[in-house]
C-alpha cells in the first residue's frame, strides 16, 4: 500500500509538468460504496463530471474520495472528503459538481436518505482524448491518500 501511495505522489508532478504541452483532460468517477445491488439511488444525469476549470487553469491533478450523502428528496445533502491527493485542494471544486447532482431512487422502496463513498480522479496529460482517459484508468487503481 505504500509503494502505491508512493507511486501515486510521484507521478503527480509529472502529470502537471506533462500537462503544460498537454491538450487534455479526463474525470473518472469510482463508485465504492455501496454495491451496484444495494444502490438506491443514482444521478439522474449520467455523465462524466466537467474537469473543474480552477484545476484545470492551475495545472492541478489527483484524486479525491468522499462520502456523499442523498437525501429523501433526491438532493446531494452533504459531501465530506475522506481523502485527497493533493491534500485538501481538490475539496473546493469537487464539491461544487458534486452537490450539483440531482438523484432517483431506482430500488422500488420508500425514498429514504443514502450514504455513497465515490472516489474523482481528476487527470492531466495525453495528446489525444483516448491517451487521457486511458492514464486516468491507471491513475484510478492507485491509493487516494496520503
Amino acid at each position: 500500500m505504500k509503494f502505491q501511495i508512493f507511486k501515486l505522489i510521484s507521478i503527480l508532478p509529472i502529470v502537471i509538468a506533462v500537462s503544460a504541452n498537454a491538450n487534455h483532460a479526463d474525470v473518472k468517477l469510482t463508485h465504492i460504496k455501496p454495491e451496484k445491488a444495494d444502490v438506491h439511488w443514482i444521478r439522474t444525469k449520467q455523465f462524466t463530471p466537467r474537469y473543474p476549470i480552477k484545476l484545470a487553469m492551475k495545472g492541478i491533478a489527483g484524486c479525491g474520495v468522499f462520502k456523499v450523502t442523498v437525501d429523501e428528496n433526491g438532493k446531494t445533502d452533504e459531501v465530506e472528503l475522506v481523502s485527497s491527493i493533493p491534500k485538501n485542494v481538490i475539496y473546493k471544486p469537487a464539491k461544487k459538481v458534486i452537490k450539483s447532482w440531482e438523484w432517483k431512487n431506482i430500488s422500488g422502496g420508500p425514498n429514504l436518505a443514502e450514504e455513497k463513498i465515490i472516489r474523482l480522479d481528476f487527470c492531466m496529460g495525453g495528446k489525444t482524448e483516448a491517451e487521457a482517459k486511458a492514464r486516468c484508468a491507471e491513475q484510478a487503481k492507485l491509493m487516494c491518500s496520503a
